[in-house]
């Protein structure tokens, strides 16, 4: 959804010496007063020489006991850091450790740009509990690895709350029951999670269940969760989600999470890309709160098809480090226009990516020491939309941009690996680009002159505001629909094209136009 700081996680990358394989929570919620009792289990892999476990875990939590197997461990905390450090009995094991304690978890303000638990009432007065803490870190609710990219393989929570609401979680649900006036309910992910995508959500939920036929033989559950009183209008809003599965499946790959099904469950908060649990909270409207988000008008709804993306550009391909965030963004936000292709024809698309200008405000470099804001989302599609243009053909590009998915799909890479893929398969491709456009505060600017003469046009061009060896592709076309691609860096590059009136095309590349004087 937005990048924040993540101070509390950002660590550097080391080897997984130790892993989070499995993580079994029960949970008791109170409405009462805003409160939880947490059991949770945790399985380790410790391959370091090491007798420390450190997990993060941020809220203001009694911790009640700490148990390695059925024995007591040792145990300190760090309320500067909040580091929980627990004794483990072993330095190279696999390590089953039981946390058990109670609290009241940081209650979200502005949600999902600002992280916490929602406790609210929806509309018919009823009990309503969700949660957003991508920026902060699932560290504001339970214990969690302290590498940014350690995924628990498989993730079961249990929730123990009042009769009349519904407990929605990540996965499949594996119990559902109600014994003397309360509800337990449990759902079970199969496949490696981020931490910050563990999810829960209770409230006056309704279920209403589909199936999308993704080929002959292979069937995907669509599983919707709108409150009870907007089953009826989330049955047309949510129907966008069969031609979205169908493009992105086509264009990247099959649906990351087949075994846990893709739900939608309804929030108060705009939306997060909580895996197979899609946090949709945008009014049963097309656009972005209702307003045109697109810039053209296109009916569809933002908020479900980007949150939707994150399944196979964020949940699936993962940044390694807070420091990568940037990718799964940039290319979330470029899957927009490959939903738009794919619903709206190919010239919509063109226009949808290149009205992303309009959202960049270059106040900050994407990499940087400080937060570059939404230019991570746009600046960075449109670097992508640039770079496609290295490849010779459209076909060419969406085969790379499908394989680059494939190889790296249940991964966690970093900017280094990504712009290493890019370039030893794009020709002419270099890390300069990346550079330049990541690290650089504005894009490139494009310094060029023509002269047309009645029978051809003179070009003479060349780009500032770049360093290093950058090469960046230019379109030039003209009236009759004839293109031509050159390729343009800091140093003077001069081209004549037969026939009169062509033109720099701004459509394909993402600079800054300059025309100087002939």
């Amino acid at each position: 959804m937005k990048r924040f700081l993540l101070i509390t996680l950002l660590l550097p990358f080391c080897a997984a010496a130790q892993h989070l394989q499995k993580v079994n929570m029960n949970l008791i919620v109170n409405f009462d007063n805003q409160s939880i009792h947490m059991n949770v289990t945790q399985h380790w892999v410790n391959t370091e020489n090491t007798d420390t476990l450190k997990l993060n875990l941020q809220a203001p939590y009694r911790i009640k006991m700490i148990l390695l197997g059925n024995q007591a461990a040792p145990w300190q905390y760090d309320t500067i850091s909040h580091t929980l450090s627990i004794a483990l009995f072993k330095k190279s094991s696999t390590q089953k450790v039981k946390i058990i304690c109670e609290g009241k978890p940081r209650i979200a303000v502005k949600p999902p740009w600002d992280g916490g638990f929602i406790w609210t009432k929806s509309a018919n007065g009823k009990d309503w509990l969700t949660v957003a803490c991508q920026g902060e870190g699932a560290s504001l609710w339970w214990p969690v690895p302290q590498r940014y990219d350690d995924k628990p393989d498989t993730v079961e929570i249990t929730a123990e709350y009042p009769e009349d609401l519904f407990f929605k979680g990540n996965g499949r649900l594996i119990k559902d029951i109600v014994p003397e006036h309360r509800r337990i309910t449990t759902w079970l992910t199969t496949y490696p999670i981020h931490t910050y995508n563990v999810t829960l959500n209770i409230g006056d939920y309704e279920h209403r269940s589909d199936t999308l036929t993704i080929d002959q033989k292979t069937k995907l559950s669509l599983d919707f969760y709108p409150l009870r009183d907007n089953l009826q209008v989330s049955r047309q809003q949510f129907a966008q989600s069969r031609e979205m599965l169908t493009c992105f499946n086509a264009m990247f790959g099959e649906y990351p999470y087949l075994n846990d099904g893709y739900s939608v469950v309804e929030t108060p908060y705009a939306g997060m890309e909580h895996q197979s649990a899609i946090a949709y909270g945008n009014g049963y409207k097309n656009g972005y709160r209702a307003e045109d988000y697109s810039g053209m008008n296109l009916p569809f709804d933002f908020i479900l098809i980007h949150e939707s993306a994150h399944e196979w550009w964020g949940n699936s391909v993962s940044a390694k480090t807070a420091d990568d965030f940037w990718l799964q963004e940039a290319f979330c936000t470029y899957a927009e226009m490959i939903y738009v292709q794919c619903r709206f024809g190919e010239a919509n698309a063109l226009r949808y990516i290149n009205l992303k200008k309009r959202l960049v405000k270059n106040e900050a470099p994407i990499l940087g020491p400080g937060d570059s804001g939404a230019d991570m989302y746009s600046k960075g599609a449109l670097m992508i939309h640039t770079m496609s243009q290295f490849a010779d053909t459209k076909e060419l590009w969406l085969e790379t941009l499908k394989l680059f998915y494939q190889e790296h799909k249940y991964q966690s890479i970093d900017t280094k690996e990504l712009i290493s893929w890019f370039c030893d398969r794009l020709n002419g491709l270099k890390p300069e680009f990346f550079q330049n456009y990541l690290q650089n505060r504005f894009p490139p600017k494009l310094n060029f002159s023509v002269l047309n003469t009645g029978d051809s046009s003179q070009f003479k061009m060349h780009l500032s505001e770049v360093s290093g060896n950058f090469v960046m592709p230019v379109i030039l076309s003209n009236s009759k629909g004839e293109t031509k691609k050159v390729f343009v860096g800091s140093s003077p590059f001069s081209i004549k094209l037969e026939g009169s009136g062509w033109s720099v095309n701004e459509n394909y590349s993402y600079f800054i136009l300059n025309q100087l004087e002939k």
